[in-house]
């Protein structure tokens, strides 16, 4: 998953009273009803399109989500790690083909609460490199802003979801 280095942008943050199991479980089943109630106004759907594997290792799931009132981020992903209860990773694809781009999250317990690493790695590797830079034209300093303040909100919100 190294090789998705151009673009990266993590946001770390303990969120207390929950369990990595707990998050784990909540996105590694995506129930589109559930994901909606967990932020009405940004998420939109997220569901399983065709299953992978019993640990759900190639799950293909449909994501739609605002970040703030601007920007949406719409695309089909792949399960490619599946490591309960610490980490799950979908690599992004549209049209069929995997595009390079991964959302790699971490969960793990801790004794100040549920520490969890989000990290979005955008890029191509070798001569493609080049297209990179016009990757920039959409993932700018104001989209990376966006999605740092989209996920300091909304891991809480999910804490505070799931102890409901």
């Amino acid at each position: 998953m190294e090789v998705f280095n151009m673009i990266r942008h993590a946001t770390t943050l303990t969120v207390p009273d929950v369990t990595a199991e707990k998050f784990y479980d909540f996105m590694i089943n995506p129930d589109n009803d559930r994901y909606r109630e967990w932020w009405p106004k940004e998420h939109m759907a997220f569901y399983v399109v065709k299953f992978g594997d019993k640990n759900h290792l190639d799950d293909t799931v449909y994501y739609d989500e605002y970040l703030g009132e601007t920007r949406r981020l719409k695309f089909f992903a792949i399960v490619t790690i599946a490591d309960r209860p610490a980490q799950i990773a979908w690599q992004m694809k549209k049209a069929g083909l995997r595009l390079p781009a991964t959302l790699n999250v971490k969960f793990s317990d801790t004794p100040d609460g549920l520490r969890i690493n989000h990290e979005l790695r955008v890029g191509f590797n070798g001569i493609g490199k080049i297209l990179d830079l016009f990757l920039r034209f959409y993932l700018t300093k104001s989209f990376e802003q966006a999605l740092e303040k989209h996920c300091l909100e909304e891991w809480p919100r999910l804490a505070k979801y799931l102890r409901n």
